[in-house]
């Protein structure tokens, strides 16, 4: 008899401080940025982003003082859609920066930390996390010395007369005598600093500018998010399949990206009754096995998830009962959501909802009214729906009426958070941007007049309708719907 599951306790969504602790340096780098006359005014920013698979892009920005501090401030903003880094990007360009190689921009960085270490200034306390943005400071690096200081000394440029009482000390401390300073409210003192810019160039206050990236609507967060609670049912301890060669086929970590042509027909070719049954015991046996702890080995062997395969495959054969099978998946913790797909969920969940949802909207809504589910998982379910209207415009009506509901419950529910957070209404919004739903303005006026929607996932209510009424194009994209057209997206979207 197999031994009884214990009763553990759901596991804690992974933050974003631990997804960048624990997986940024996973994701390639996409670009770099720094001032342009960092080394002339002291000061400046460097930006590193990374991409993720599906066009998500996770960036930090560290304010270097190379005069004196090393990192003086640092945040990150993670999982931003291609539309919101743009429109972020166009702003951090609007003063004058250059791009620069990821080793430039890494030595920059660590070159500054060194140089303020020597004087005793540890960086930001926030380097503690996006020091995960950047690759591990190794020989692997190759070393690009700058010069850092002025005139060969560390030379602190003290905002005020609080900031020169907190440095001067350490400075005396680890230097003696050889620094210099100066303090910008005395402004004979001051006259000195201003020889290292042009007298005729405009002086850019970084520290304000970090201020105003960090405090931007765009990333300006309302309330705390949903608290994650959802606790699972038992799910199967043993493996019960009658088509034993649909397991060595789903579970061969050859087909980790994707099955041929040739599996998948054959596959489909089997008594689809059978199959959808074994389809169902697979997603629920291998949940069962990484609902409530991965293990490192897991994570390390990068031999794929037999869920993907199945959630696509069901798609093809499952039933209504098949569809309550996918949205156990959606209940999941975000760390397990990470495990089996990464940042493709939409290109696996979309078309599957789609089919299985499409005639059973009753269920879609009750799981969009659920509470304590993770927020980047709950999210999946508003896309398939949107998705009916998009490839059915007769059902139109019916969908409009769907998303009523929700934005009535949203608004009602948002102070809890438990139901609906700050960021799951910002980001059902994408899809009504995406859908057009002009009929549904005075719902989201309303849902915004709480005060609690983010407004990094869609802007303000004046930039939501503004979108609705006047893009020419929105942000769809033809997921297909064709199982092996989506093996063959899926293949080249795991190579990216």
């Amino acid at each position: 008899m197999a031994k009884k599951k214990k009763n553990i306790q759901p596991q804690q969504q992974l933050s974003p401080e631990q997804f960048i602790k624990q997986k940024a340096r996973n994701l390639p780098i996409e670009v770099c940025y720094i001032s342009e006359d960092i080394e002339k005014v002291g000061e400046g920013t460097v930006m590193v982003v990374r991409r993720h698979p599906n066009d998500k892009f996770t960036l930090a920005i560290f304010l270097l003082d190379i005069f004196c501090l090393g990192v003086k401030d640092t945040f990150y903003r993670l999982r931003m859609d291609e539309f919101e880094y743009e429109e972020y990007l166009d702003k951090y360009t609007s003063v004058e920066v250059k791009e620069i190689t990821y080793n430039e921009a890494h030595n920059w960085i660590y070159g500054a930390i060194a140089f303020a270490e020597e004087a005793g200034i540890a960086p930001h306390k926030d380097f503690a996390v996006t020091q995960y943005m950047l690759e591990e400071d190794t020989e692997d690096i190759p070393l690009i010395e700058y010069d850092y200081g002025k005139d060969g000394k560390h030379f602190l440029v003290a905002k005020n007369q609080l900031e020169l009482s907190r440095y001067i000390p350490i400075l005396k401390k680890n230097l003696g005598d050889d620094f210099d300073y100066v303090l910008q409210d005395d402004e004979d003192e001051y006259d000195d600093y201003e020889e290292v810019q042009d007298e005729d160039e405009e002086s850019i206050d970084f520290e304000q500018l970090m201020e105003n990236f960090k405090n931007s609507p765009l990333f300006k967060s309302y309330g705390p998010n949903t608290e994650y609670t959802y606790r699972h049912p038992e799910y199967p301890m043993v493996l019960n399949v009658e088509n034993k060669e649909l397991v060595s086929t789903l579970f061969d970590p050859a087909n980790f990206s994707g099955l041929s042509d040739e599996d998948t027909d054959r596959i489909l070719a089997m008594p689809h009754d059978t199959l959808r049954r074994d389809l169902e015991q697979i997603i629920l046996f291998h949940t069962g096995e990484t609902c409530d702890d991965i293990p490192e080995d897991l994570w390390e062997a990068d031999n794929g998830s037999p869920i993907v395969h199945a959630l696509f495959l069901l798609g093809e054969v499952g039933d209504e009962d098949s569809l309550d099978v996918v949205l156990e998946t959606l209940r999941q913790s975000s760390e397990y959501s990470d495990f089996h797909f990464g940042d493709l969920m939409t290109e696996i969940y979309l078309p599957t909802l789609y089919k299985l949802g499409k005639d059973r909207l009753d269920k879609l809504m009750d799981f969009a009214k659920e509470e304590g589910l993770d927020t980047f998982n709950h999210v999946k379910v508003f896309s398939p729906v949107a998705y009916i209207a998009y490839l059915n415009p007769e059902r139109r009506n019916e969908v409009i009426e769907w998303f009523r509901e929700i934005l009535r419950f949203a608004t009602e529910k948002l102070p809890e958070t438990q139901y609906f957070d700050s960021e799951l209404a910002g980001m059902m919004l994408s899809d009504l941007i995406d859908l057009k739903a002009e009929e549904l303005l005075p719902e989201i006026k309303a849902m915004f007049d709480t005060g609690l929607v983010s407004l990094a996932c869609c802007g303000d209510y004046e930039k939501v309708e503004k979108d609705i009424l006047s893009l020419k194009q929105t942000h769809w994209q033809e997921y297909p719907m064709e199982i092996h057209e989506r093996y063959s997206e899926l293949r080249k979207l795991w190579k990216k």
